[in-house]
This record gives C-alpha cells, sequence and structure tokens, in this order.
C-alpha cells in the first residue's frame, strides 16, 4: 500500500494538483571546509573589501552551509559587512555546486519589468516579481527599499506574495535587509515575521562598515 500512495502522490505531484512539501536539507561539507568554502569565495567574488575581515556573523554562514536545515537565510543589520556579498555572490556560487540556481533579485526592481523576456499570461510583461513567485529559491537583496507595487490601482507590498508563495510551496527564502525585527514588522506585519522565522535562519550583522 504504501508503494502505491508514493507512486500516487508523484504522479499528482508531476500532474500539479497536489504540492508536494519535502525537508530541504543541503551540506557543503564539516566545519573545516564550510570554512575554507565560505573564505575563498567571499575573496573571489568581491574584491571592493580593503582586506578580508572574517567577521563573527560568517560563523552563522559557515554553520548553515554544514546543515541547511531546511531553511533560507535572512541577513539583517549595518551596512558594509558583506551581506549582499554573501547573497549576490557567494550563495549563487555554493548553489552551482549544487547544479541549482539562484538568481537574486534587487527589492527596487520587483515591480519592474525583466528584459528580452515574453509576456507573462499573455496580457503583461514579465516582471522580477514573477521571477520570485516562481523561484525555487526566491533571493531579495536589499529589502525594504522596495516601492509598493500596483496592480490596476490597487496597491501592495510585493514581498508578502513572495512569502505567501514561499510558505505555500515550502520554499527558502534569501534575504539581506538594512531593516531591524521592530522595522520589518511595522512594514509587513505580523504574518510575514511569522513566516520568517519558519523559512529562514536569521543572522545580525552589526558593527562599523568594513568598506574604505
Amino acid at each position: 500500500m504504501a508503494n502505491n500512495i508514493s507512486q500516487l502522490i508523484s504522479q499528482m505531484t508531476r500532474e500539479g494538483v497536489l504540492d508536494h512539501r519535502e525537508i530541504w536539507s543541503w551540506s557543503w561539507g564539516d566545519r573545516t571546509t564550510c570554512n575554507q568554502l565560505f573564505r575563498a569565495i567571499f575573496r573571489s567574488v568581491d574584491s571592493t573589501f580593503e582586506q578580508y575581515h572574517h567577521l563573527p556573523e560568517y560563523e552563522d554562514i559557515i554553520a548553515w552551509m554544514i546543515s541547511t536545515q531546511d531553511k533560507g537565510l535572512l541577513l539583517m543589520g549595518d551596512c558594509g559587512r558583506g551581506k549582499s556579498v554573501i547573497l549576490n555572490g557567494v550563495l549563487p556560487v555554493l548553489f552551482r555546486m549544487k547544479n541549482r540556481v539562484l538568481q537574486p533579485v534587487h527589492a527596487q526592481d520587483m515591480g519592474r519589468e525583466i528584459p528580452d523576456q515574453q509576456t507573462f499570461r499573455s496580457h503583461r510583461p514579465w516582471l522580477y516579481i514573477d521571477r520570485l513567485l516562481h523561484s525555487s529559491f526566491p533571493a531579495i537583496d536589499e529589502l525594504g527599499v522596495e516601492p509598493m507595487l500596483n496592480d490596476y490601482g490597487e496597491r501592495y507590498e510585493g514581498f508578502n506574495l513572495v512569502l505567501n508563495a514561499a510558505e505555500r510551496y515550502h520554499r527558502p527564502v534569501f534575504i539581506t535587509t538594512n531593516l531591524c525585527e521592530e522595522q520589518i514588522y511595522n512594514r509587513y506585519g505580523e504574518r510575514t515575521m511569522d513566516r520568517l522565522a519558519h523559512l529562514c535562519r536569521s543572522v545580525h550583522f552589526s558593527g562599523e562598515s568594513l568598506r574604505k
């Protein structure tokens, strides 16, 4: 019976009539391997830092690399400490090592058209928020700087739609933001904070900027 049920679920998932939720668990190795890998990728993808400084926050990223534990990453806090480098440089390389694609979208671009894309559902251009809504690994850089989106006169927070889809399909979410928890709560609401806690491992960046 178990085999029949498994086959039935697989068939319904392929047909798109059932959302099959699975635990997302990846690892890039033990602590030594992940430490070396993080440092090597960070140095290679961004040379705008005058000198590489291994911050305490990076240990949380390395711990996540050892075991993702069914969560994405919420990188929040002070500027100039490597949040965007990690999201736009380190993580895409790590995902490519797993033959997967992580394609971050800057928050300001969420409502903009993607160049050279076919129309979305035959009635409007394909927008960056559409990419986020359909991505297996939605990633947003600098959450909080985006404007409200407009759909035929109705204004709404695009980020909440992204989280709704991520929660429904059990997708890990990857975010950088300069907002604190209170600011996220005030803008996006209690429900969003609850979903972020479920979908992301929070890493707090605190201290002076390392950029010169």
